[in-house]
């Protein structure tokens, strides 16, 4: 048979490991929790500073390249205005565009070239003059405009120096079209 000496013994044992477990975790413990929480603080505090550092000289790039993007668009009008000038200087264009469309780009585009744009209200008469149509969607009186008087349908703005082109040459190729007809006539 075992003593209650042994079992009061092993029970002793086990508190006084527990206590021990208990003041050393608290002292020791405590402070590598610390330091942990140092380290890890440290390496995200330097993630930190990296990402804004990069995120700066981003910045920078991107307004390098939007100048540079400034700069190639001012060429492109400049040799729009050169290219289109000649045929295009002092024509008249009437406009026709949706309340919510913003029109200043075609403004700027056929106003560096030469061409006067006259706002079209579709309650009158069309005159002999070009009609350019910009809104997403061909309005209903659009489609009663007979196909000889010629009009041309922006439905997506000339966003790019490719799409400007293409916008002059179709306005000159009209106002050729409609002097041509005026010659015959």
């Amino acid at each position: 048979m075992i003593h209650i000496r042994y079992h009061l013994m092993t029970i002793a044992a086990i508190f006084f490991a527990l206590g021990a477990g208990i003041i050393l975790g608290g002292t020791a413990g405590q402070a590598w929790f610390a330091d942990t929480e140092k380290e890890f603080l440290s390496s995200m505090e330097a993630k930190y500073d990296k990402a804004l550092k990069s995120n700066n000289e981003l910045k920078q790039q991107l307004n390098q390249l939007i100048v540079q993007v400034e700069r190639s668009n001012e060429e492109v009008i400049h040799l729009m205005a050169v290219r289109y000038a000649e045929d295009l200087q002092g024509e008249k264009v009437l406009v026709w565009h949706t309340p919510e469309t913003q029109i200043d780009l075609v403004k700027r585009i056929l106003q560096t070239v030469g061409v006067e744009m006259i706002a079209y209200n579709p309650n009158a008469a069309l005159p002999d003059i070009p009609l350019l149509i910009v809104g997403r969607e061909l309005p209903a009186w659009a489609q009663r405009i007979p196909v000889e008087a010629g009009y041309i349908h922006v439905d997506t703005l000339p966003d790019s120096p490719a799409k400007q082109w293409k916008l002059l040459e179709r306005v000159q190729m009209l106002l050729k079209e409609k002097r041509m007809k005026l010659e015959k006539s």
